[in-house]
């Protein structure tokens, strides 16, 4: 057998293609995993019980490998999880843990409400996008939208320059730069870093939400004169970003919730988001 064809048979590359960012990590639904693991789990004592012991070690890691790299083995469990949540009497509380009383966790960062350094100031999305295209800055292409080339390239420019400063340093910089932010602190856990806004830590943003805000108020400020516009923009060039201002990996298109107990209705759908897959951070919630 030649090399390439013994590549092509390899099990653990055939099982990588299975990967879905959508259900794993920060957006994984561990109700749907304990399920699907006791799913295979059976199995496994079903073949054992009939004396078949290699072909259960078989479906243990092949089983267990999808689960992992998927987040859920039995097809459609994303779809009907939530129906079944729903009519379940088990408490919401156990598919949505709030964090400690006090203390910022990942949670707050990847699923709360205060998600950008425009949470105080009342500017809707359409207006903030219509002063800025009037200014210029955005510019429109039929139902398209896109950033002006200059301010692009600038406001890369200046993302990178941003992404290389320590946490604390970022910090700094953003208390500097924002009259509203009058306390800011570094705060770091498990190798995932945010920033903490407010003296009464009552805001948390992922470092790399704070790198494309910032790194996009300044550059605002360079064209337009409206503080509240300048703060309210830097939230809103966050959708046209295509990858990962600190890390630089590409973003995935993912969901606001993840799949058990995602649905507040039958009617009602979760809003669609840009994820980092290697920083496990939403960088932008479409509403």
């Amino acid at each position: 057998m030649s090399r390439l064809s013994a590549r092509e048979a390899d099990p653990m590359e055939v099982l990588e293609t299975l990967s879905d960012e959508s259900y794993t990590g920060e957006n994984r639904c561990w109700p749907c995993t304990v399920l699907n693991l006791g799913l295979v789990g059976i199995l496994v004592l079903l073949m054992r019980a009939r004396e078949r012991s290699r072909a259960s070690l078989l479906v243990a890691v092949v089983g267990v490998a999808v689960v992992y790299l998927r987040g859920y083995l039995v097809p459609y469990t994303p779809e009907f999880a939530p129906r079944l949540v729903a009519v379940s009497p088990v408490p919401d509380e156990w598919f949505h843990e709030g964090p400690p009383h006090g203390k910022p966790s990942h949670g707050d960062a990847t699923r709360g409400e205060s998600e950008s350094l425009a949470e105080d100031v009342e500017m809707d999305g359409e207006t903030v996008l219509r002063e800025l295209s009037a200014a210029g800055v955005i510019e429109v292409d039929g139902e398209r939208l896109f950033l002006a080339s200059t301010i692009d390239t600038a406001w890369y420019e200046r993302m990178d320059e941003l992404a290389d400063r320590s946490l604390d340093t970022l910090s700094a910089t953003l208390q500097e730069s924002l009259e509203q932010v009058d306390h800011a602190e570094p705060y770091a856990e498990d190798d995932t870093e945010w920033v903490v806004l407010g003296s009464d830590h009552k805001q948390l943003l992922p470092r790399p939400v704070v790198v494309a805000e910032l790194a996009a108020y300044e550059v605002l400020g360079e064209t337009i004169d409206d503080e509240r516009l300048s703060v309210a923009g830097a939230e809103a060039f966050r959708m046209f970003l295509d990858s990962c201002p600190v890390c630089g990996s590409e973003l995935v298109e993912s969901s606001s919730v993840s799949c058990c107990g995602g649905h507040l209705g039958p009617r009602q759908d979760p809003d669609e988001t840009l994820v980092c897959p290697t920083c496990e951070q939403r960088l932008y919630t479409f509403e």
